[in-house]
């Protein structure tokens, strides 16, 4: 027997309380001076007897039913076989978890892993009784913020079994667990037990995965049953990632793409295919050998035949899982970059204007568009008509316009800086709004007659990508001749791509919130230097421009359950335009702009990201003809640790205890075939409180009728009464 509210128990002390009254209600005997005594033979002794025997009768019944009214409160319940003399157990709350996860699409002779789970869930449901409350939930609806779908009776959780299918969503079981731990606690029944039906993939209970959140991952008195039906044969090779490595994709030079290739089985793979598709085309194709436990990591390269967003991917052959055989990612060629020269006065921007319209070593030829204006004029510009800031000094900035800078970078525009003779006071304020180090002091001089030079050229950095041939050979990097710049430090959250003889950053590269700022220690003039008649310059800035205007990420790549959001930069709009979301499985969705006047961006909320694939946000076709246009995608990949098959041992189930706070003893690992015996024989049988709610109400009805019987007549009044 099992107390569900043991510390009622503590009211038993309450049965104290008649024989207290009792002992109480005695009284001593006193000595009276009675004038005959020939009444007091008439008392028989069997008289005193009765009365003596009703008392305690009395005293018996009240301390029975105190005791009877705390036990229905602390509800004693018998568990398993203990209870087999009862027709119906005590009530559940049961919850089903099916695992709706990727790996559960593997295969083999026994058909897939969700069949069998599906098959386990509907025998627990099947034991479902009247009074019970049963929950059937797929794991992918157990994210975090997700609400609980209501209880259902075993014939609709059959129903919607037979509607469930695997998702691309993972959910950790422990954060699973946290999720339930709300309707756990509110649940008043005798049995709380939660039954995740899996293929027992290890990394599902958090091996290789990030940390556990601190709160306890179930409520005390719940069990968990594991019930795992792993596959036969765990030999799996897949796609767990990759990367673009061509940080500035234009049309006409060779783009990088570095795919990670995984085998997670037992045997050697001698050979397998991996193919690049980019907008639709196979564009290349690799064999690579994989060890067991262990990867390889093929580089590819191929040739953009487009400009705009390309959706492409990764791919391998089929296997018994094909979920993780494709990675998918998205490439952003620029049609045209808008580029907004500004500076103290026109002329400030000549030099930087002319070699943005060479045609020399321009990566977009003839893809930027130019635009001038003055540093006094920012305040009341549109910044949302242009991808990049070439700032040619500051002088003449306001602090009003160094804001209005600000929010254009950090919200994802791109800002190339150089300084100039005038520093305003608005400057300092720029800097630290981009986190950029502000500079210690003024633009100073090395001395009469002596120049500063690069000391040191990071050629690996994006900027130079192609630029030199650096497989060959250490690349040697003319420098100009410096004889005045800023003091520029690279900072903690900055990168010094070139710097100086003498300590200092000639070029500093930082990433503001969403956007890119490029700050160069010379002006864009001859006064500092001969940096523009170097033959870096041109080239420097075109993929300067380039690298600071391109949507690199082109968004925040959600993994599949997560929310998809864009955040784009609207040259120009109108109340008309409507936007749409094309999902990977051809489905779409309407969506609607919420405007940041201060950052000039426009943030799209699409929704939860159901399936892996690229999706795209769009601005429709306008009238007069103008077709629609892509604004923005998102690659979304499943979770690598999917491609882990590898069944979760005891011990990985103990260290899965010990990180979630559960007690071991509350978890139990059964078969599929025995996931409803176990469950049952797991219970609480039956609750005893009606029964001693029952047993309450008969002993006051005999505490009445005892109490109330009128005295017999030969009854003598109670012993040491006068």
């Amino acid at each position: 027997m099992t107390f569900l509210n043991p510390f009622v128990l503590f009211g038993l002390a309450a049965a104290a309380i008649p024989v207290l009254l009792h002992l109480l209600n005695l009284r001593k005997l006193r000595t009276l001076d009675f004038s005959s005594v020939r009444f007091l033979k008439e008392l028989q002794k069997t008289s005193i007897r009765r009365v003596r025997f009703r008392q305690i009768l009395l005293l018996v019944i009240r301390t029975l039913l105190v005791a009877a009214i705390v036990l229905a409160f602390s509800r004693p319940a018998l568990r398993g076989s203990a209870a087999v003399f009862s027709r119906r157990g005590a009530s559940s709350t049961t919850v089903i978890i099916v695992d709706d996860s990727p790996s559960m699409t593997v295969h083999d002779a026994r058909g897939t892993a969700f069949a069998r789970a599906a098959q386990a869930a509907a025998r627990v449901a099947d034991i479902a009784g009247e009074g019970d409350r049963l929950y059937l939930v797929p794991l992918s609806e157990l994210r975090p913020g997700s609400v609980v779908p209501g209880p259902r009776p075993a014939a609709a959780a059959r129903d919607a079994l037979s509607r469930m299918a695997p998702t691309d969503i993972s959910v950790p079981l422990g954060a699973a667990l946290r999720a339930l731990r709300p309707l756990l606690a509110a649940s008043t029944d005798a049995n709380r037990e939660v039954i995740f039906v899996s293929d027992g993939q290890a990394t599902q209970l958090g091996a290789g995965r990030p940390g556990a959140d601190s709160t306890e991952a179930t409520v005390a008195g719940s069990r968990i049953y594991l019930c795992f039906s792993p596959p036969e044969r765990r030999e799996n090779t897949a796609v767990a990632g990759g990367e673009i490595l061509t940080r500035i994709v234009t049309l006409r030079r060779p783009v990088r793409v570095r795919a990670r290739l995984v085998n997670t089985g037992d045997e050697s793979v001698r050979e397998t295919i991996a193919s690049v598709y980019c907008d639709g085309a196979r564009v290349a194709q690799q064999t690579a050998a994989l060890p067991p436990h262990a990867g390889a990591q093929p580089v590819f390269s191929f040739t953009a035949r487009r400009r705009g967003l390309l959706a492409g991917n990764v791919q391998i052959e089929d296997d018994a899982f094909n979920a993780d055989n494709t990675w998918y990612y998205v490439l952003d060629v620029p049609v045209n970059i808008a580029v907004l020269l500004t500076g103290p006065d026109e002329g400030a921007t000549r030099l930087a204007s002319l070699a943005l319209t060479l045609g020399g070593d321009s990566l977009l030829a003839g893809n930027i568009t130019a635009s001038a204006t003055t540093n006094a004029r920012l305040p009341a510009g549109d910044l949302s008509r242009f991808d990049v800031i070439l700032m040619c000094g500051p002088g003449g900035l306001t602090a009003e316009g160094a804001a209005r800078v600000a929010g254009f970078v950090r919200g994802g525009g791109g800002l190339i800086f150089f300084p100039g003779n005038d520093m305003p006071p608005a400057l300092p304020a720029l800097f630290t709004a981009l986190g950029i180090p502000a500079p210690a002091g003024s633009p100073a001089a090395p001395g009469a007659g002596s120049f500063l030079s690069f000391a040191h050229v990071d050629v690996d950095h994006p900027l130079f990508e192609g630029m030199f041939d650096t497989e060959k050979r250490k690349p040697q990097v003319a420098s100009p001749r410096i004889t005045k710049a800023m003091p520029l430090a690279a900072g903690a959250r900055g990168l010094g791509v070139i710097t100086l003889s003498n300590g200092g950053t000639f070029l500093g590269d930082y990433a503001p919130g969403t956007g890119r700022a490029l700050v160069f220690a010379v002006e864009a003039g001859n006064d500092w230097s001969d940096f523009p008649v170097n033959g870096l310059f041109v080239p420097l800035l075109h993929r300067g421009v380039v690298y600071a205007g391109s949507r690199a990420a082109t968004a925040a790549a959600p993994a599949p359950g997560e929310p998809l959001t864009f955040t784009v930069r609207l040259r120009t709009f109108t109340d008309r335009d409507t936007y749409t979301i094309l999902q990977p499985d051809g489905n779409t969705r309407k969506v609607v702009p919420e405007f940041q006047p201060s950052a000039g961006t426009a943030h799209f909320s699409g929704g939860t990201a159901m399936t892996a694939g690229v999706y795209r946000l769009t601005r429709d076709a306008r009238g007069g003809g103008e077709p629609a246009r892509d604004m923005a995608a998102a690659a979304v990949n499943i979770a690598p640790a999917e491609s882990d098959l590898r069944t979760a041992t005891e011990s990985d189930i103990a260290a899965f205890c010990a990180r979630e706070g559960i007690p071991p003893a509350a978890v139990s690992t059964v078969a599929p075939d025995r996931a409803a015996e176990a469950v049952r024989e797991g219970r609480f049988g039956v609750e005893l409180w009606k029964g001693c709610v029952a047993l309450a109400a008969l002993l006051a009805l005999a505490e009445m009728a005892v109490g109330r019987a009128p005295a017999s007549r030969d009854e003598a009044p109670a012993e040491g009464a006068v």
